[in-house]
């Protein structure tokens, strides 16, 4: 069966534009079936950018799994000294992004790549990782996912993520803990916990 975490997902072709005010800003997304929330901004994505921890002077940021590119986008305009590379293994998702990238003019510091996790960035070692992840791919991929951020952050980087309480909240608790040794709450909204876990 497909799903959004797949490279040719199953799309109907409807599309939408998401209109949206994030950080200050007013943002336009081009969407499409076969994308996560294609049809909405998901809220556990909106916890996130609410509530992370970031730094005070330019660092390069990966959004892992950016979809249609909400969370990676939404912060390129916030920070625009900062630099933010999005990837994902839907290559439909990765067209959008593009497409999103420009239409909220902030292809000056973003660049959107395609691949299997940490694929497309290897060699490449960021301020923080921001995920919202695709916890139906399975508990192996999370692991995976985990693992190679910690391997892919700088000194003292971070991993920070979004999970529904009720779905995914205590296996990733303990995965954080195996790999970072420990983890922090940013926030909590709409039955989602933002978590932080440093390097």
């Amino acid at each position: 069966m497909s799903h959004y975490f797949s490279r040719k997902p199953i799309s109907t072709g409807k599309t939408t534009i998401i209109n949206t005010f994030q950080l200050g800003n007013y943002l336009q997304f081009k969407s499409q079936s076969g994308i996560f929330s294609w049809q909405e901004i998901d809220k556990g994505s909106e916890l996130l950018i609410k509530s992370l921890k970031m730094p005070k002077n330019k660092e390069l940021f990966l959004d892992l799994g950016c979809g249609y590119g909400f969370i990676g986008i939404t912060l390129a305009k916030a920070y625009p000294n900062f630099d933010f590379i999005l990837t994902d293994v839907n290559e439909l998702a990765v067209r959008l992004a593009r497409e999103n990238c420009k239409l909220n003019l902030v292809e000056k510091n973003t660049i959107v790549k395609q691949g299997y996790l940490f694929q497309s960035v290897e060699g490449l070692e960021f301020h923080s990782v921001i995920t919202n992840p695709p916890l139906m791919a399975g508990k192996k991929l999370l692991e995976e996912l985990i693992v190679e951020s910690f391997n892919h952050l700088k000194a003292h980087g971070s991993l920070q993520l979004v999970v529904p309480k009720k779905k995914g909240l205590s296996t990733l608790e303990k995965m954080l803990k195996t790999t970072f040794g420990s983890y922090t709450t940013l926030g909590k909204n709409a039955g989602f916990w933002a978590l932080i876990a440093e390097k």
